[in-house]
């Protein structure tokens, strides 16, 4: 027992002189020369905006478990947090829309084998419900043309349609199959193959009977059966709110600029959730940078920060918001609708930018100066988000969006993890020079 005892403690003192020897390499190791520099704080701040806006606790921020209405009230008790004034007494504008939700589960297997939803399948965002097990019927464009298509409706009653359209690119034709899908889905179940990534949407709208969207390989074209649960939840009168509040300018005679982003997405179908990181978490994030900035450094001019609600419903916010009229619009410099602003490897581009010539040319100019961004491109008018509304009521605007970097839009791939934010503190810094110098 003694000698056992000499040997381990000839051994501890082995081990100590190995530690002591090595020690300064496992040192060098954990501590390298050049330290990992600190994060930029409007990044840091950036991240977590996005972050905690893609939380599954807020459900995508649809129309699934109020997912909405939960961002509204986050974004709400920020804005107040970094000192924004309220409009009209409130920092909410309340209306209502309808709206087409998935509120349960989903369900679908193919010939035995099941799809995940979300990442197999998206359901057509106007589905209706359908519910058992059903053969499947393959039809054609010409089966639904001429006198065929009374013999293709008897045929597909009680069944599941698998569409199969042909690979085009010409847009009459492609109008054509989306009327005649369209009219299938108030006879019987759809399948269709996907042309490309799964991209979802939503719809104001609940037709009798549901489209299945599947990735080509979840379909053969001798496919027999379809097992299907499904059921949507057409909501009346959906109760939203955007959220806004304001800085008053040093001088605030010299006008008001609006600053804005959606924050709502595509929410939950069924059990998939759609985050919607760079559409448009990032474009809040943005928004959010730039009122802690002013709120801190006013312009001479007053700003309005508007995060709108129900964009991917058709621009149901923004519409609102100009029939609303919570200023006068004839006050209004400039409106910078912001969405999508994760990226910036290739730029931004600004939309209306031909319409809005001069200040186009200021942040060019200002980008020349101060050369942050690899290239800011010019584009005309286009209703493809926020500013359009605006536009259509005369007032001046453009739209903001980065280019370049991922691809992930639409669908269960646009998470906080993977978005890059490449020039997201760049665009800041040359966004704030370009609204501090409008005159």
């Amino acid at each position: 027992m003694y000698r056992t005892h000499l040997l381990a403690s000839a051994a501890q003192r082995f081990f100590a002189l190995v530690a002591a020897l090595f020690a300064p390499l496992i040192f060098v190791a954990q501590d390298p020369a050049t330290p990992t520099p600190p994060q930029d704080p409007v990044l840091a701040k950036a991240r977590a905006v996005i972050n905690e806006l893609c939380s599954p606790d807020l459900h995508g921020r649809g129309y699934v478990n109020g997912g909405d209405s939960l961002a509204a009230d986050l974004l709400g008790a920020k804005f107040k947090a970094l000192g924004l004034e309220p409009m009209k007494g409130s920092y909410f504008e309340p209306f209502t829309f309808n709206v087409n939700s998935f509120p349960d589960p989903i369900y679908a297997v193919i010939d035995g084998m099941a799809l995940e939803p979300g990442v197999d399948f998206i359901v057509g965002p106007s589905s209706g419900k359908a519910s058992g097990s059903f053969g499947i019927a393959h039809v054609t464009p010409a089966d639904l043309s001429g006198e065929s298509a009374s013999r293709t409706f008897g045929v597909i009653t009680g069944k599941a349609v698998h569409f199969k359209v042909p690979a085009t690119k010409n847009a009459d034709s492609l109008a054509l199959f989306a009327k005649m899908e369209r009219e299938l889905m108030y006879y019987a179940p759809v399948i269709k193959r996907s042309s490309g990534k799964l991209t979802w949407s939503v719809a104001q709208e609940a037709l009798p009977f549901p489209l299945l969207e599947v990735l080509p390989e979840a379909i053969s074209d001798s496919a027999e059966t379809i097992d299907l649960r499904l059921r949507n939840t057409m909501i009346k009168k959906h109760g939203a709110r955007n959220v806004w509040g304001w800085v008053k300018g040093k001088k605030p005679g010299k006008g008001t600029v609006i600053i804005s982003a959606h924050y709502d997405h595509l929410g939950r179908m069924g059990e998939a959730i759609f985050p919607g990181a760079n559409d448009n978490a990032s474009g809040v994030a943005m928004l959010l940078s730039l009122a802690e900035r002013f709120a801190k450094e006013p312009p001479d001019h007053n700003v309005f920060f508007i995060a709108f609600a129900g964009e991917e419903a058709g621009l149901q916010g923004s519409t609102w918001c100009v029939a609303d009229r919570p200023i006068e619009w004839s006050t209004v410099k400039l409106m910078v609708n912001l969405d999508i602003m994760g990226t910036g490897d290739d730029g931004i581009m600004v939309v209306n930018a031909t319409v809005q010539e001069e200040e186009f040319a200021l942040l060019t100019q200002i980008n020349t100066d101060k050369p942050r961004l690899a290239d800011i491109k010019s584009r005309g008018p286009a209703c493809n988000s926020d500013h359009c509304p605006f536009v259509q009521k005369g007032i001046p605007a453009i739209f903001i969006y980065t280019l370049g970097g991922i691809a992930a839009y639409h669908d269960v791939n646009d998470r906080p993890e993977t978005l890059p934010l490449t020039d997201f503190v760049d665009i800041h810094h040359t966004l704030s020079d370009f609204l501090h110098a409008l005159k």
